[in-house]
C-alpha cells in the first residue's frame, strides 16, 4: 500500500474504534470546509502556517473529527496534521487540535490526543514506524501532558519509539 492508501484504511480503523469505544464522532480527511474554518479563528494553532508546510506533502496524514449527530456535525471539534518519513521510518506529529476543550459535556473534550494516538498508531503499523516524533510542542505544560503517553524530551522535540506509542494504546483499549 502507498501512504495515501494507509492513511484511507487508518482513518477507516479509527472510526472503527471510535464505534466501538461508543464515541459519537465521525473521521475523515480535513476537508476544504474544513481548511477554511481551521484557518480562521476558530482554531487556536496556525494551521495556515502548517497547511502550507505539511498540506501538500505527499508523506501527509491528516485527519479531523466531527460530531456524528447534532447541530455542529459540519463543524470540526478536533484535527491532527501528521507527516511520515518513509525513509527513516519516522512520523511527527505537528498539529493536534481539540477545538471543544472548554466543553466538558463534548466526546472529545480531554480526549483528542488519545485518539490522535489511536490514529498514529493504526498508521505507524502499516507504514512500518519505527518511531513517533513531536517538533516543537507549544509549551512546558503539553510536553508535560504528552510525557505521560510515553513521550520524552523537551521543548525542541519530544520523541518515542513505536514500540511505546503501541503499548500505551493498547493499555487504553
Amino acid at each position: 500500500m502507498n501512504l495515501e492508501q494507509i492513511a484511507s484504511v487508518s482513518i477507516n480503523n479509527l472510526q472503527m474504534l471510535l464505534e466501538a469505544l461508543e464515541m459519537p464522532l465521525a473521521v475523515g480527511p480535513i476537508k476544504d470546509e474544513d481548511f477554511l474554518l481551521l484557518t480562521t479563528r476558530f482554531a487556536e494553532l496556525e494551521w495556515d502556517y502548517g497547511f502550507s508546510k505539511f498540506g501538500n506533502r505527499d508523506d501527509k496524514f491528516e485527519f479531523c473529527l466531527k460530531l456524528l449527530e447534532g447541530q455542529q456535525k459540519h463543524i470540526p471539534c478536533g484535527a491532527a496534521l501528521c507527516t511520515f518519513d518513509e525513509q527513516t521510518g519516522v512520523l511527527d506529529i505537528h498539529f493536534v487540535e481539540c477545538f471543544v476543550r472548554d466543553d466538558p459535556g463534548h466526546p472529545l473534550t480531554g480526549n483528542m490526543f488519545l485518539v490522535t494516538l489511536f490514529a498514529v498508531y493504526f498508521f505507524g503499523f502499516a507504514a512500518r514506524c519505527t518511531e513517533i516524533r513531536i517538533p516543537e510542542p507549544l509549551n512546558q505544560d503539553v510536553v508535560d501532558y504528552y510525557k505521560e503517553y510515553g513521550f520524552d524530551g523537551d521543548l525542541e522535540l519530544l520523541s518515542a519509539p513505536f514500540a511505546t506509542i503501541v503499548s500505551t494504546v493498547k493499555s487504553y483499549i
